[in-house]
């Protein structure tokens, strides 16, 4: 039977919680890796192995600043897993440490680096489209 303590607190209720059995890691981590996964497939849908160069940076005041080869628009959402990867280390060290809050910051700081890949890698794929 389903029981709801409506009266204990979420840093309560996780008390003594495996670090991968915790509910708000299990969020963020699938935020951060449907993030990723989603700047995967928006650069997959839209780029496509060519010999011309593809714009990887594009400012308003100056035009086009950098260009290169179709795998280098890869890099950025490749950062967004190593960024992921380390953070989620870091998360996972400090929750073994107890230090929960600072566990679940380095998840969401990881979710907002994710957020930014996310938008660049919209732009880079409208612009070359």
């Amino acid at each position: 039977m389903f029981v709801a303590n409506w009266d204990v607190d979420v840093a309560q209720s996780e008390r003594g919680v495996a670090f991968l059995k915790n509910t708000i890691v299990r969020m963020l981590f699938g935020a951060n890796v449907f993030l990723i996964l989603a700047s995967f497939g928006i650069l997959g849908y839209f780029v496509r192995p060519t010999n011309g160069l593809f714009v990887i940076h594009y400012n308003v005041y100056f035009g086009v600043e950098i260009e290169g080869v179709w795998w280098q628009i890869f890099i950025l959402p490749l950062a967004g897993v190593f960024f992921l990867l380390c953070h989620f280390f870091l998360a996972w060290r400090f929750y073994e440490l107890r230090e929960r809050i600072a566990a679940y910051l380095m998840l969401f700081g990881s979710c907002l680096i994710s957020i930014g890949i996310l938008i660049a890698n919209i732009g880079i794929a409208f612009i070359n489209y």
